[in-house]
């Protein structure tokens, strides 16, 4: 798997994993088409991947690693699995945002329960902490599977509801037993979590696949999908679907992240929704990007006079670019383009000093020198997180390429606060928002930017929502915004929220400084 540039720049808001997870009546051998999946979802996670399989006897074959899909899963480690039949795959990829990255934190998690079955577990998201207990080296997956393997009631089905009831934070979650496949997704609903079936051409086996998102279902050969709602555990076996429990209709937080940088742009947005088919009719990522753009360019326009060409970041940035500069008449030109290189070392970008940098930016971009100019550009991206990046990029730009002033547009509001939701923000001193307290104007300048805007917390839902759920997210980690939940699953007073931001900084005249 080669990984996007614009990656290392989010290497601080670090998604907890993604999910693939499938059942079929008999044995059946999946893993390929498991994988296809799991290939979607690597943004999601490149500190480790795996799976494991239960055939229908309670056999078990397991294997996982540090690194990427293609890492640990080579040519040669896939044609040992590639034959095996099994009732039941879990597959995952890990970003850890609660334990250090070592072999035992790497999911599924598969373990023993006290009465000799074997279970699998997989898990997006975070569960809150304890107050009487201390920091742990183990993930809370593996927590959360230890207690299972521990729990003392008859059944598979009140052993994992009575546990998740007890539990606060964000879960998106499968478990593999004897007795079926286990789903189940928090009361916020922070996280997605989607299903649907297959048809095996060949053998005309039923499959039932389950994914963190619906275009690793669509890779998987799913057509038509359902949406685990929140505050839903639900089993499947050979009698179908059968819900455990649902919570009634609440208000949920789904975190907005989801749709601007972490999920494949042609799947589904993560968006509140009352009805499990509703997903079928949503807008994709993609759109919500294009929308998001459209705003911003209401929001934070540019003159003609000060930009001659409009480029998106390499990734997520694209399409947000493309509609920011249909919407002020700039033409669109992508004159920066991803290089890959493989293999690659995805933490390059973690590098303390800042002229480390803009040597990686020049191996890994791509830029067209002549397009680039004496030309006046704006860049448009889909967030700014510790920004080095983006300075990077318009250090380059200006030094190299002789481009006369970088304008920036971002496509979602300032990030100034570590997740405790499922996204890996290790401090607020990684946040280059956090660093310097908000201030636009400051940001700009330590970027090195001629100007700097920031799409609204109102804008961005706005490209997301219908009024019917525009309250139904999380966007705590945006500047003068505040998380449902503390870190400790607590709820947070409700704050009254200021009339809306417009976060722009314009130094047209006067161009703020290249920073070394």
């Amino acid at each position: 798997m080669k990984i996007p540039i614009t990656a290392f720049e989010k290497e601080p808001l670090k998604d907890h994993c993604g999910i693939v997870a499938a059942f079929s009546t008999d044995d059946y051998p999946f893993f390929e088409t498991g994988l296809k999946g799991l290939r979607i979802l690597q943004t999601r996670g490149y500190d480790g991947a795996g799976f494991c399989a239960i055939t229908k006897f309670g056999k078990t074959k397991t294997y996982k690693g540090i690194g990427m899909v293609n890492e640990v899963f080579s040519d040669g480690k896939r044609k040992n699995f590639a034959s095996f039949p099994a009732q039941q795959w879990v597959y995952q990829v890990r970003y850890g945002t609660q334990g250090i990255v070592n072999d035992a934190n790497v999911q599924p998690v598969l373990l023993k329960h006290r009465d000799g079955d074997w279970f699998c577990v997989a898990h997006n998201g975070q569960f809150a902490k304890d107050r009487n207990k201390r920091e742990e080296k183990l993930s809370d997956t593996v927590l959360f599977a230890q207690e299972l393997a521990r729990s003392r009631e008859a059944s598979w089905d009140e052993r994992i509801v009575t546990l998740l009831q007890s539990k606060r934070g964000a879960w998106s979650l499968v478990i593999a037993t004897k007795n079926g496949l286990y789903l189940a997704r928090d009361p916020l609903g922070i996280r997605p979590l989607t299903y649907g079936h297959l048809i095996d051409k060949k053998s005309g086996e039923l499959i039932f696949c389950v994914a963190s998102e619906t275009g690793a279902l669509e890779q998987m050969g799913v057509t038509d999908f359902f949406e685990m709602l929140p505050g839903t555990i639900a089993r499947y076996n050979d009698q179908g679907l059968h819900i455990l429990h649902q919570d009634k209709p609440h208000q949920t937080a789904l975190c907005v992240f989801e749709n601007i940088y972490i999920q494949h742009g042609a799947g589904r947005a993560h968006l509140p929704r009352k009805g499990n088919r509703q997903i079928n009719r949503s807008p994709t990522i993609d759109d919500v990007r294009r929308k998001s753009g459209k705003i911003l360019a209401r929001e934070a326009p540019i003159k003609k006079s000060d930009a001659d060409i409009i480029i998106g970041v390499p990734g997520t940035g694209i399409e947000g670019g493309m509609s920011f500069a249909r919407a002020v008449n700039i033409p669109y030109f992508q004159a920066i383009t991803d290089i890959w290189d493989e293999p690659y070392e995805q933490r390059t970008f973690m590098s303390a000093k800042i002229s480390d940098i803009y040597q990686k930016v020049l191996d890994h971009f791509h830029f067209d020198a002549a397009s680039l100019k004496d030309r006046s550009v704006v860049l448009v991206d889909d967030s700014i997180v510790r920004g080095n990046i983006t300075k990077g990029l318009v250090y380059l730009l200006k030094k190299f390429y002789n481009v006369h002033a970088v304008h920036l547009r971002i496509l979602c509001p300032p990030i100034d606060k570590p997740c405790h939701l499922g996204v890996n923000t290790r401090s607020a001193k990684e946040l280059i928002a956090a660093r310097l307290s908000g201030n636009i104007e400051k940001i700009s300048k330590a970027l090195g930017a001629n100007s700097l805007a920031f799409l609204s917390v109102s804008g961005l839902k706005e490209a997301m929502y219908t009024p019917k759920n525009k309250n139904g997210f999380c966007t705590g980690c945006m500047s003068g915004e505040q998380y449902p939940i503390n870190e400790f699953g607590e709820p947070l007073a409700h704050r009254r929220k200021k009339a809306t931001q417009i976060f722009l900084y314009d130094n047209v005249t006067n161009p703020a400084p290249i920073l070394l």
